[in-house]
Order: structure tokens, then C-alpha cells, then sequence
């Protein structure tokens, strides 16, 4: 049995109150060749992340054969207010990857972001940013360099215009929050886009993930959109591994991971 290697980068240098950091879980055994890999940002409402959870989801994507990393992006007490920040190092999660393709076994061309809930708010903002100029400026790395192969969206934040979340908590986030409506800034430069949502998702609309497909249809971006009639929010895997009670795990909904990468291997 082979030993996941696991190495910590500081992020976000610049700012020395965040705590951002990229930490990556590298199986070196997983291929002879390279092998694609996944940048996971997971949710927490920008005050927190469940390392636990997200450990979990490494280690499945792992025996999927993706090398996989986890974005600890800054948090709302960290950075005020709290956008580009988590841009930017999402932008800086990339480059350190490709920087480290060779070591870590990855295809620098196969890049992949995954985000859950607000995850998902920081990942589809930065697909629309990829190749922007402010980013390029900011973060001084080459758009070329910023590409991602595709996204992985799950119950993801899009707009605050979908309700989530409430006035006094989007003014910590931005101070123009039309800016972080992310449906509203799809380019036809968008990486191809997969996402899966509940229907009855009581904390996050799944009107976010429709109005972002459409947006995505809109400007001719590869894209797929599974929305599950039931589910509660924060399903992850949605089976035994990361479900928190006995709503958090369906048979039916956990099917969603093989799924996206049945559509990453139709794009490869």
C-alpha cells in the first residue's frame, strides 16, 4: 500500500493576517504517467472549513487516480473585505501546482477546481477570471498559466441575488457585491463546467446553479447540470464517508462523482 504524501504551501504572503495555504496529497504510486489533478474549495460560509470532511473527499478522489489539493483560502475575520482575496489565491493554488507538476506527478495540462457552496462562489467567480487582466496584475502569473482543464461545481453559492447570503454577512464578503455575482460574468473563455445541486436545498437555492448553467448555455460553454429532486445542503459525497446524519447520504445523489468524471474523460 502506497503513502500519500502531503505537502503545505503558504499562500496569500502579502497579507499576513490569512492563513491561506494550498495543502496537496500526492500518491506517488497512482500511475506510471502523470495524472490529472483536482484543486478542492470547500465550503464554510467563509468563516471555516471541515478539514475532516474534506480529507475524506481527497482520499476518494485519490482511489479515482486525481492527485487532489485543498484550498484553505482566507476567511472573513482574516481579510476585509474578503474578495479578490480568495481569487487570488485560488490563482496562486494553480500556479504552485503546475510549478510542481513534475514532483507530484500531475499533467499541468489537466487542472482541475472542484467547489462545494461557497467553494463553489470562489471557483465559479475565478473561472470567470481566469484570463482578466486584473488577476494577471494582482497575482503578476501569466493567464496562460491560470487556465483551468474544468470545474466541478457542487450546491454551489453563485449570486447573492439567490438569497444566501443576508446583507449584513455580503457586506463582509464585498463592497460590490454585483461584482461576486458570478452568473453575471460568464466569458466564453469559461473552462467546461459540471454541476450538481438538490432541488429543495433549504440553505443554498438551486436557482444558483441554474441561472449559472444558463449563463455558461448563453456564451456556448461546455456544460452539464444534474439537479436531485431531495438533499439538504453540505452533501459532499453524499454517502456514509462525510454525511453528517442519515439526510446527508443517498444512493442516488452519491453517484454524482463518477458521474463528472465520466464527463471529464468525454473532454479529455
Amino acid at each position: 500500500m502506497s503513502i500519500v504524501q502531503i505537502f503545505k504551501n503558504k499562500l496569500n504572503q502579502t497579507n499576513s493576517t490569512s492563513k491561506a495555504e494550498l495543502i496537496s496529497y500526492v500518491d506517488p504510486s497512482l500511475t506510471d504517467s502523470k495524472s490529472p489533478s483536482i484543486i478542492f474549495v470547500p465550503g464554510g460560509s467563509y468563516t471555516h472549513i471541515d478539514f475532516k470532511q474534506s480529507e475524506k473527499i481527497a482520499l476518494r478522489f485519490l482511489s479515482y487516480g486525481f492527485q487532489f489539493s485543498i484550498l484553505r483560502y482566507s476567511f472573513v475575520d482574516e481579510v476585509s473585505p474578503l474578495f479578490p482575496a480568495p481569487l487570488i489565491e485560488l490563482a496562486e493554488a494553480i500556479n504552485t501546482t503546475r510549478q510542481n507538476s513534475e514532483n507530484w506527478q500531475i499533467d499541468s495540462k489537466k487542472v482541475i477546481l472542484m467547489g462545494f457552496s461557497v467553494g463553489g462562489h470562489i471557483v465559479s467567480n475565478f473561472n470567470n477570471s481566469w484570463k482578466s487582466d486584473w488577476l494577471t496584475e494582482k497575482t503578476g502569473i501569466k493567464s496562460d498559466l491560470l487556465q483551468p482543464f474544468a470545474t466541478i461545481l457542487g450546491f454551489p453559492v453563485i449570486t447573492p441575488e439567490d438569497g444566501f447570503p443576508d446583507a449584513d454577512t455580503l457586506s463582509t464578503w464585498s463592497d460590490n457585491p454585483q461584482m461576486i455575482a458570478a452568473d453575471q460574468h460568464v466569458t466564453s473563455d469559461n473552462a467546461p463546467t459540471f454541476i450538481w445541486a438538490t432541488a429543495d436545498d433549504s440553505l443554498v437555492s438551486s436557482a444558483n446553479s441554474v441561472h449559472y448553467f444558463l449563463a455558461l448555455q448563453s456564451k456556448k460553454v461546455p456544460s452539464e447540470l444534474h439537479l436531485f429532486q431531495h438533499g439538504p445542503h453540505g452533501m459532499a459525497l453524499a454517502d456514509e464517508t462525510t454525511a453528517y446524519d442519515e439526510r446527508h447520504a443517498d444512493a442516488r445523489i452519491s453517484e454524482w462523482s463518477k458521474m463528472a468524471i465520466d464527463w471529464l474523460q468525454e473532454l479529455s
